[in-house]
């Protein structure tokens, strides 16, 4: 993801191993998945706003994430003078500024998927978090699998007693698999602490550096509340099966 908001980081922060799943097809068109990849929000004396990065499309209807290339665009200068705009008045402006968001566009990849895995390691490492990050399109896993069996073996393999997932995982999870190798599924409960943000009301919904320009890299983790639940144990069920919260983002005042 592209400096993806708070909801990742507290997944990679309660987690000791950490797999990209960059070997799939990569989400074509508007909706979640492109918004949640190759785009993310900031805010703005306007309000939220989104920075997107352009992705080469023709030719390539089924191209893997992994193998996916950024379009020719001037995007990286736009980015950098849209979130200097943005956030300049910011308490920690000039330190995250220089020491983030400047080495994220750095990253010159043609790749997308090293420009986003990037932008993810270089946040992660302000926030202590020293698990390296693993990619699937770097291993030896099977592909031709269903979702749920792909994902148990991947986990059987690294010895996993635990998978933590983002509620999409609620749409297409059978647990049997899981269950049979004594591998907990663990969904997210998404809370964010408010903080003082620029332009206007609270909104938890952007990129973690809003969080970084406003509190710093020391104070960021700590307004990161997010908590896992076994599925057997998530609040919301349909016949034995959990479904999203109506609310997927809590916010704690």
């Amino acid at each position: 993801m592209l400096m993806p908001w708070h909801g990742l980081f507290s997944q990679l922060l309660l987690s000791d191993r950490i797999l990209i799943y960059d070997d799939v097809q990569l989400p074509r068109g508007g909706g979640a998945g492109r918004g949640f990849m190759t785009r993310v929000q900031i805010k703005t004396v306007k309000g939220s706003d989104w920075l997107s990065i352009p992705v080469k499309r023709s030719g390539q209807d089924n191209q893997r994430i992994c193998d996916a290339l950024i379009g020719p665009t001037d995007w990286r200068r736009q980015h950098l003078a849209r979130i200097e705009q943005a956030y300049r008045k910011a308490p920690f402006f000039r330190s995250i500024f220089d020491e983030v968001v400047s080495p994220i566009y750095a990253n010159n990849t043609p790749l997308l998927a090293d420009f986003l895995v990037g932008s993810m390691e270089v946040i992660a490492s302000v926030l202590g978090i020293p698990v390296p990050f693993e990619r699937t399109s770097q291993g030896n896993w099977a592909r031709e699998m269903s979702k749920t069996d792909r994902v148990v073996e991947i986990c059987r393999s690294v010895g996993a007693r635990d998978y933590i997932s983002g509620n999409g995982g609620m749409d297409y999870l059978d647990y049997a698999p899981f269950e049979c190798e004594g591998i907990r599924v663990n969904y997210m409960i998404y809370t964010l602490k408010s903080y003082p943000q620029l332009h206007g009301a609270f909104t938890p919904y952007l990129s973690l550096i809003d969080l970084l320009f406003c509190v710093g890299t020391d104070e960021a983790a700590s307004y990161l509340l997010t908590k896992t639940v076994y599925w057997k144990d998530w609040p919301n069920q349909i016949n034995g099966r959990p479904v999203p919260l109506s609310a997927l983002n809590g916010v704690n005042n």
